[in-house]
């Protein structure tokens, strides 16, 4: 990817927790799904990144907003949590074709959390579901090339001493273990003229993390854009200014944060970038 290509880009949030007072018909929830559509030398390539946490909202948000959702080429799976996945079935359902569905090998494992009692958090659907459905599965711990230019960083390098996975499990091997969230990645989009575009589905990995990985992943040293879930919802202030410290030394154009960023960190994030912060919701679009 040490090439740019992509010659525009169009990003529609579909789903996300919050939304304006102005866009009543669309539903919001605790997730995220954005639509990427890009050109690439000349040809449209459409991915939907995250089907966000029902099919309802999403059918409706697509339907509201007029997308055409058999223009989807890919489905791309940042990690294996429901409010990131469960509205697949009707994803797939209004594609209405056979389109890849990209995602790690532990995306569909057994996952949940105990705050303050057992919950379940991932996925409704398996493989076969996914199958079933018209999906075909892309199960990959490596970056896997859906055009020239766009890329899933598949599994992320954790480098920084700030970004840890708290308060997930799973089972393996009939063992109750922590799950360090292996199957969370990015999508990396490498715009002609301007660098990379990291679009985050929660960054359990770190969102520092996920930069410098796709940096490195892509020989590409500038990056122009990083938006979507950052999970700094819970961070601690300390993490917070360590993010937005580390952020800051990429230099970005355009930051987008939004679903589990939370808003004190969003407020921080606009407070240190100014203008070139956007606080995104269901609805809104975004051209690069």
């Amino acid at each position: 990817m040490g090439v740019w290509l992509i010659e525009s880009l169009r990003l529609t949030v579909l789903v996300e927790d919050t939304v304006e007072e102005s866009n009543k018909k669309l539903i919001t929830g605790h997730g995220l799904s954005i639509l990427v559509e890009a050109k690439v030398n000349g040809v449209d390539v459409c991915v939907l990144m995250d089907t966000g946490p029902s099919s309802k909202a999403l059918l409706n948000n697509i339907d509201v907003l007029g997308v055409n959702p058999r223009r989807v080429d890919a489905v791309v799976l940042s990690h294996g949590h429901y409010d990131h996945t469960d509205g697949l079935m009707g994803a797939l359902k209004s594609i209405a074709k056979c389109v890849p569905v990209l995602a790690h090998p532990e995306a569909f494992n057994l996952k949940f959390s105990v705050d303050p009692k057992l919950r379940f958090n991932g996925s409704a659907f398996t493989v076969a579901d996914v199958e079933g459905a018209g999906g075909i599965p892309f199960l990959s711990k490596d970056s896997i090339k859906i055009a020239d230019g766009i890329i899933t960083t598949g599994e992320i390098e954790r480098l920084t001493s700030y970004e840890r996975v708290e308060g997930f499990w799973t089972i393996k091997n009939n063992r109750v273990v922590k799950d360090s969230m292996p199957d969370d990645q990015a999508l990396v989009i490498n715009m002609k003229d301007k660098g990379l575009v990291v679009i985050t589905g929660c960054a359990h990995a770190g969102v520092v993390n996920t930069v410098n990985y796709a940096r490195k992943i892509t020989g590409t040293s500038r990056v122009y854009a990083v938006l979507g879930g950052f999970h700094l919802i819970d961070a601690s202030e300390e993490r917070i200014e360590a993010t937005i410290r580390d952020l800051a030394r990429f230099d970005p154009m355009f930051l987008g944060p939004c679903h589990c960023t939370g808003e004190k960190a969003i407020s921080r994030i606009k407070e240190a970038f100014g203008d070139k912060c956007h606080r995104l919701r269901t609805g809104d679009t975004v051209t690069l």
